[in-house]
């Protein structure tokens, strides 16, 4: 379905039987994406390592994507979500470097990884946290361990908490209070969010944290019930500093089309990514590699100037020594419960001075029997993708407009 199709012909009748979960089509779609996210975040994190290039674990996560999405699903509907981001130490989300800007891997780094699968417009996202630990026989401790173990605690108890008739409130709560037993800070800005077909923002977040200056009018406010036949993103992302962020330093290298904007392009470079755009990518997100040609790449500019894409720009914490993690995991909301479609992967060696005391609010939560059901894992066919292909062309002569 084509941008445009989406704006023209997605009558809210259709919207709604689109995103039924009854259905069982479309619950086995989103099963489907979250097959494949499964499959290909484990061989992203094994490809991570110190001298690997984090360009290159970005274009290997697209790639395994699109390879498994064409084998699985015969429309040409199907592919990335979100493009493949590595976003290392305290820089948070939207790490998606080009071969000019790139990173590479370094013992002690702290390596976020974030990417999404669509099949038929039916999302399924997750990010995972590992360590590059120096001394692999020791344990990581210190600050990178305290925040490694808060953000899996705070996600895995928002996620048992995920369920009709709790309050967002109550979830954002045990977030920051888990946070505040190992001595961390929900990042400001980032939230959970429900998702629709074709939408990865489809309505009322749940925050991470509350704003410090939020009354108790505003809350009544902004809170609201957990409903069923929803589909949420659960995205927990904590830090070992103040929770404060500001623009990374890096410039933006993913995009989103934004459907409600129009303008009659002038200049050939731009007519061609715009195009592409719409061709390859429609609403979803995209990285600026992904584009075919330099020339194409060089038009985003003016697509940013006419506002006919908005940047999703990195952003990082208040000090070059804090350590953020995340980690994210999409969940179908039912009224039989709570199905998990991504996996809880393993985490990487640490021990905390802290835990979480018994009795309280957040233990009570974590050692309750759980209430998410896992999907039956599906084997999918082998594909064959190279590590470190670029497709990026970095000498290529560009005809000017």
């Amino acid at each position: 379905m084509t941008s445009m199709e989406l704006t023209t012909n997605y009558t809210p009748s259709k919207f709604a039987a689109d995103n039924a979960l009854t259905d069982p089509a479309v619950a086995e779609k989103y099963k489907l994406a979250g097959h494949i996210v499964n499959v290909v975040l484990p061989q992203v994190i094994a490809r991570v390592a110190p001298g690997v290039s984090a360009c290159d674990l970005c274009q290997f996560g697209d790639d395994l994507i699109n390879a498994h999405t064409s084998q699985t699903h015969k429309s040409k509907d199907r592919g990335v979500a979100v493009p493949t981001c590595v976003s290392v130490n305290n820089i948070i989300q939207y790490s998606c470097p080009t071969p000019e800007t790139d990173y590479t891997l370094k013992a002690g780094d702290v390596v976020k990884i974030e990417l999404g699968v669509h099949i038929d417009g039916y999302i399924a996202t997750a990010a995972h946290t590992t360590i590059l630990n120096p001394t692999p026989q020791q344990p990581i401790q210190g600050p990178a361990a305290d925040v490694m173990c808060a953000t899996h605690f705070a996600a895995e108890a928002a996620i048992q908490m995920l369920r009709p008739g709790v309050k967002s409130s109550e979830i954002t709560r045990v977030i920051t209070e888990i946070a505040a037993y190992f001595r961390c800070q929900p990042v400001e800005g980032t939230y959970s969010s429900p998702m629709k077909r074709y939408v990865l923002r489809a309505g009322r977040d749940i925050e991470n944290r509350f704003p410090q200056d939020m009354t108790v009018q505003d809350l009544e406010k902004y809170d609201f019930v957990i409903e069923p036949n929803q589909v949420y993103q659960m995205n927990i992302v904590l830090t070992s500093g103040d929770g404060k962020v500001r623009t990374a330093e890096e410039k933006p290298q993913v995009f989103q089309r934004d459907v409600n904007k129009s303008y009659q392009l002038k200049l050939k470079g731009a007519r061609m990514a715009y195009a592409e755009v719409n061709d390859k990518f429609t609403v979803f997100p995209f990285p600026a590699r992904a584009l075919s040609s330099k020339q194409a790449r060089l038009g985003l500019s003016s697509l940013l100037a006419h506002e006919l894409i908005n940047p999703l720009s990195p952003m990082r914490s208040s000090k070059a020594s804090d350590i953020v993690c995340q980690f994210k995991a999409t969940a179908l909301v039912t009224n039989d419960g709570v199905v998990r479609t991504t996996a809880l992967l393993p985490l990487p060696f640490v021990h905390s001075q802290y835990c979480i005391p018994a009795q309280t609010a957040a233990a009570q939560v974590l050692s309750a029997p759980s209430v998410v059901k896992l999907p039956v894992p599906k084997k999918l066919s082998e594909v064959s993708v190279e590590f470190g292909k670029r497709r990026v062309e970095e000498t290529e002569d560009v005809e000017m407009d």
